[in-house]
């Protein structure tokens, strides 16, 4: 579980879900879950052995499918000889997951694993496991042979299930026809080079020694068209390709898994014609840096909190009230527009996760906004002139660009406004010294029937104070520079509420990763208006921490996932999620693509799935790969950005971060491993004169769980 750093986020994000603010500190009962299988189901080990990955389970909702912390698992061992190395009961990490490590007894056999929750008998779920002698291979008939020819290979150990062993030729699977337990028959790869191979047997990663086998040419490399994805779904068909030379390939190997916070194994294998030494791997790019003085981490952290909260509410069905019209009991100035100088005492959020009440006056009522300041804000604060550049800056550029794409909010307390509240309380949400700060928020409390609602909707922003007096120094020019950007994006979450779980009644809040995806095109399609009108630099004060979070995502996307299963997300998570919503926005049409992806019941994959017609793992497969060909020069590849140049939209800060490992002039190995909706990209660049023959495969080159969705897909690059 990732730790956060400072109070409040980690009192907001975890805290809270144990228990309802004003409601005690006893944890609710656990709603109807649901086991997921995460990993670890069926290993092969020795007898005696302890399997090399733990048994995990994701614990999730049954109604909504987040996952769920805190939930107590029983593990046991139902049958065959094996024995928990870990606790039998082990609770749901921060990500959701609960896992047992197991030692496999004295004696061959299957064994089998139950994982249940706690008092919910029907949440449970069984893994495999099997205790068995290590293959051995003693020899292969012929000893000679061509591509696409059939050997048999005889030896001990093997499973009389032809599916469960794992014939390697130097890595490159073939299809095994016949098994018995001391003879396979297996199709040898139409795809290998003329050379002396390794043949190896292996169950699981159980790996026999191997046995050479003279392969002479099957076949002729077929030449690829330009620009056009090939790609391969299944590890275990034993499916490889022959890339020719003469030109560059991009490769992604990709989970397109939609199992919140499982990690897969994968092996990408590659045989050129003309073998060398091994490739090294290049270095990885550094990640972009935060730039000082943006709110960046810190505020992240808070926002997430406060969107997990709102979806953990809504999930326990606590404080839904209608969507229009006053509220009752509401405070006598709702109902009503307000008036410059007239009070108003709010519920602020502060940093001990309770309430402050504040008492602000009405600074100025516009068209769409009413502008609040806390009486207790410091001298030297805001002028009558910033306040009527910021309402003017709301009513016609963030509230028409952001309503115009996404929908419109609710009206609870009657006064057709948002309220914009300027608070010390805000500056007060972080600590002195902190990696960023807390610049804004909007709370979806304020839209429940629950203690500390003010029942209307309200931007919360931070107050100039140039002495320090709440936290750190936060100047006036700062606070005017960098609160647009955050109410616009804000603005969004307010109008997303509205218009999913008001209007719709969705059982629950949109996944994380797309909901902060789409907040953030709500900055984007701010920027874009006042780029085309000329304002460059006010543009780059709502892009540049989209960007930021995009190039820590590009330096090393292999290791992101994009669903962000649990968790407040990392600035690369939510660079991904920006990046990807980007893609869907510039694919389908523009702004009405994402007033489908809001306007809707549906959540994460599903969603994305739906609005674009494609199942999820063609729009990731597609998305994966226009990271890189986005803006490269030559023609345009046919699941680009249609219109975005990612590299001219990412250069003002560095050169493009997104740089692939290139490999193939020589044998070459990566392994490594992938969560749940990520992947990587490599260059192939095959021999001059000849070809690689290139193979995807799980663990230790072995299948992969149906789960993965592992894919390969190679790109035949222009250039």
């Amino acid at each position: 579980m990732r730790r956060l750093q400072g109070g409040p986020a980690l009192w907001i994000a975890i805290a809270w879900t144990l228990a309802g603010c004003g409601d005690g500190a006893v944890a609710p009962s656990l709603p109807a879950l649901e086991l997921v299988v995460a990993g670890g189901d069926g290993q092969y080990g020795t007898p005696g052995q302890r399997l090399a990955a733990p048994l995990q389970v994701l614990v999730r909702r049954t109604d909504t499918g987040a996952p769920y912390v805190g939930a107590p698992v029983s593990w046991t061992v139902e049958s065959g000889s094996a024995a928990l190395v870990t606790s039998a009961v082990a609770a749901s990490d921060g990500q959701g997951l609960s896992a047992v490590t197991i030692q496999l007894g004295s004696t061959s056999g299957e064994v089998t694993i139950r994982a249940r929750a706690v008092d919910q008998e029907e949440a449970t779920v069984s893994f495999k496991a099997y205790a068995v002698d290590r293959p051995r291979v003693t020899s292969v008939e012929p000893t000679s042979v061509r591509g696409g020819d059939t050997v048999t290979v005889e030896g001990a150990g093997f499973s009389p299930t032809a599916a469960e062993n794992v014939v390697l030729f130097s890595g490159i699977r073939g299809r095994v026809t016949s098994a018995s337990p001391a003879r396979l028959r297996v199709e040898v790869p139409a795809c290998l080079p003329a050379r002396t191979v390794d043949v190896t047997a292996q169950l699981g990663e159980l790996v026999s020694t191997p046995v050479a086998l003279a392969v002479s040419d099957g076949g002729t490399a077929p030449v690829l068209p330009l620009g056009t994805p090939v790609d391969v779904d299944d590890p275990a068909s034993g499916s490889c390709l022959r890339l020719p030379g003469g030109r560059r390939y991009l490769v992604t190997v990709q989970s397109s898994g939609t199992v919140a916070a499982a990690r897969y194994g994968y092996t990408l294998r590659g045989l050129a014609s003309t073998a060398g030494a091994p490739v090294a791997p290049l270095g990885v790019a550094d990640p972009a840096s935060v730039a000082p003085g943006s709110p960046a981490a810190y505020h992240d952290r808070f926002e997430a909190g406060l969107r997990l909260q709102e979806a953990a509410w809504l999930r326990e069905g606590r404080g839904r009230i209608p969507p229009r019209g006053p509220v009752a009991g509401a405070a006598r100035s709702q109902g009503v527009v307000p008036s410059v100088g007239q009070e108003r005492t709010f519920k602020v959020l502060n940093s001990e996760g309770r309430f402050d009440d504040v008492t602000a006056s009405v600074r100025l009522v516009s068209a769409q906004a009413v502008l609040y300041v806390d009486k207790t804000a410091p001298g030297g604060g805001f002028t009558a002139s910033d306040l009527a550049a910021f309402a003017s800056t709301f009513d016609q550029l963030i509230h028409p660009t952001v309503s115009g794409a996404f929908g419109g909010t609710s009206d609870l307390d009657a006064n057709e406004r948002v309220v914009i509240l300027f608070t010390p309380t805000v500056n007060r949400l972080t600590p002195k010294g902190s990696d960023g700060f807390i610049g804004g928020f909007f709370y979806g409390l304020d839209l429940m029937e629950r203690e500390g609602s003010n029942k209307g909707e309200i931007f919360y922003a931070l107050v100039p104070d140039a002495s320090g007096q709440y936290s750190d120094p936060r100047p006036r020019e700062l606070v005017l520079r960098v609160t647009p950007a955050i109410l616009a994006h804000e603005y969004q979450h307010m109008i997303h509420y509205n218009e999913r779980v008001l209007k719709l009644g969705a059982e629950g809040t949109e996944a994380l990763w797309l909901s902060e995806g789409l907040a953030q095109m709500a900055e984007e399609l701010v920027a874009r208006v006042l780029a085309r009108s000329g304002g460059g630099d006010a543009a780059e004060e709502y892009r540049a921490g989209n960007r930021t979070r995009a190039r820590r995502y590009l330096a090393d996307p292999g290791d992101v996932s994009l669903i962000v299963g649990t968790g407040q997300g990392t600035l690369a998570e939510r660079g991904a999620g920006w990046l990807h919503t980007l893609y869907l926005w510039d694919r389908g049409g523009g702004d009405q693509v994402l007033a489908r992806l809001t306007q809707t019941t549906l959540t994460g994959t599903a969603n994305v799935a739906a609005v674009a017609a494609e199942p999820w793992s063609e729009v990731f497969a597609d998305w994966l790969a226009a990271l890189y060909t986005g803006g490269i020069s030559g023609p345009a590849y046919p699941f680009d950005y249609p219109d975005v140049v990612l590299r001219d939209l990412l250069r003002t800060q560095g050169p493009y971060p997104l740089s692939p490992e290139t490999v193939g002039t020589s044998d070459f190995t990566r392994e490594g491993s992938l969560w749940s909706s990520s992947g990587r990209h490599y260059i192939v660049s095959p021999p001059a004169s000849g070809f690689t023959a290139l193979r995807l495969g799980g663990a230790a080159g072995g299948s992969a769980p149906k789960d993965a969705a592992l894919r390969l897909r190679v790109v035949p690059l222009y250039n």
